[in-house]
């Protein structure tokens, strides 16, 4: 099987609906189209079987969260790419037309981690295209570099990947001791550490911006991740200096990609850190009436007057003295985590929660 198209479902109105039924008209020898729905809805449940075909897998489970839904999806692939997209998006039909004459050419090739192309993104203030500049070089700080010029959603998650880097770099980051929604950028990163993308000449995926974009919608759902990790909505004002720190000191010192020379680890660090602590100190962030907002509020202005002097391991202090501010607990284990990235020892395994995976009873359609 060549490629894997996968969509975790969720919502069961009709624009869903229409969304998964152009999936499965994907469907081919070459092309299995995976269908994991979580909605619990009965009407939707009895709709997708009339969806079903050859080289589909529809697939109704009980309500779970999008995280497990989106990992048990991926166990059901056999592609050697995979392509992931939500349902409230849409891809071009003609894109995924030209999918298995491309994987044909380049499957054998290890240095290609992926396929993208132009992005439409939709949103109430009007239509923009992204299209990553650089992502195809074979010069990985040029990757990272024309990844970082573009300043709208993240888009690039929405590629068509080889399966076995997914697999490798999803398992990484479920490793780490604090689940962010920034992460989705922190798994572009490591797909550019790996490999270069084959850009498709022609228009690719539509995204819809949705509560992305407005400010205080898009960062409730920032704060969901933060509070279900135990953590006050105060923390959402380290939200960039996280992805900033977090993103520079697996870029220096992560095994999750092919090593590359230390001056160009340290040069896509600095990088990624200075975008991403322009955006710390030039992105309002919202604290959502937090009692903690003062104490957090001296942390950042802090970190921000010790940039260009501070290192890693005081940013990892500083970090993990806000977040013992809400628990020691965590707050201890992301320093150890992070301190043994930072000194190149092996972290230690962290204990996966299965409680969810276990109830959820899958109903094949």
């Amino acid at each position: 099987m060549q490629l894997s198209i996968i969509i975790p479902t969720h919502r069961h109105d009709l624009l869903a609906l229409s969304r998964i039924a152009q999936a499965c008209s994907w469907a081919r020898p070459q092309v299995e189209v995976i269908i994991r729905d979580n909605s619990g809805n009965v009407d939707k449940r009895e709709t997708l079987k009339h969806f079903q075909r050859n080289n589909c897998t529809i697939v109704s489970v009980d309500p779970c969260d999008p995280r497990e839904n989106f990992v048990e999806s991926m166990r059901l692939a056999k592609g050697e790419f995979v392509f992931v997209l939500a349902d409230d998006d849409m891809c071009f039909d003609q894109a995924i037309a030209a999918m298995p004459s491309i994987i044909d050419r380049i499957a054998k090739d290890p240095s290609i981690v992926g396929i993208a192309g132009p992005y439409i993104v939709e949103a109430a203030a009007g239509s923009v295209v992204i299209n990553y500049k650089a992502i195809d070089s074979a010069d990985v700080t040029a990757r990272v570099a024309g990844y970082l010029t573009e300043a709208g959603p993240n888009v690039l998650f929405y590629a068509v990947l080889r399966r076995d880097a997914v697999k490798r770099i999803v398992a990484f980051i479920d490793g780490l001791p604090i689940v962010c929604s920034f992460h989705d950028q922190i798994l572009s990163l490591l797909y550019l550490l790996n490999g270069k993308f084959h850009l498709l000449p022609r228009l690719f995926y539509l995204y819809d911006f949705g509560v992305w974009e407005n400010t205080e919608t898009g960062q409730k759902r920032d704060v969901t991740f933060y509070t279900a990790s135990g953590l006050d909505p105060g923390f959402n004002l380290l939200h960039w200096f996280l992805c900033g720190f977090e993103g520079a000191v697996l870029a220096l010192h992560s095994d999750a990609f092919p090593d590359h020379p230390p001056a160009q680890r340290q040069a896509i660090a600095n990088l990624w850190f200075s975008t991403m602590f322009a955006r710390f100190k030039g992105h309002k962030r919202l604290t959502f009436g937090s009692s903690f907002a003062g104490e957090v509020e001296k942390s950042c202005a802090k970190l921000q007057a010790m940039a260009g002097t501070v290192t890693f391991d005081i940013m990892l202090t500083e970090i993990s003295a806000v977040i013992g501010i809400f628990s020691k607990d965590k707050a201890q284990d992301y320093f150890d985590y992070w301190d043994a990235t930072l000194n190149k020892r092996k972290p230690v395994p962290r204990a996966a929660d299965v409680s969810k995976l276990e109830s959820a009873k899958p109903v094949m359609l």
